[in-house]
């Protein structure tokens, strides 16, 4: 890729969830394939720069649920 598609966007172009997607980008960027792009000075962030920080929630003692947060934050994070 060109190293401006995000995770979503490429799994968009290919068809196949945005899940297993980030999953594979993530482990190829763990195994040193892929890298962010670094930001050019003065540029604009990226979006996932202009969002908010997400609000505290109290832990919760649900494991079910508290995977279905993490991976709903991880999602946001995209």
């Amino acid at each position: 890729m060109d190293g401006t598609r995000t995770a979503t966007d490429i799994a968009r172009e290919l068809g196949l969830q945005a899940f297993h997607t980030l999953v594979d980008v993530r482990r190829l960027a763990a195994a040193g394939h892929l890298a962010p792009v670094p930001a050019a000075p003065g540029a604009a962030p990226g979006p996932a720069r202009d969002l908010p920080p997400p609000p505290l929630t109290p832990p919760v003692t649900d494991p079910d649920i508290a995977l279905l947060k993490r991976l709903r934050d991880a999602l946001e994070a995209l």
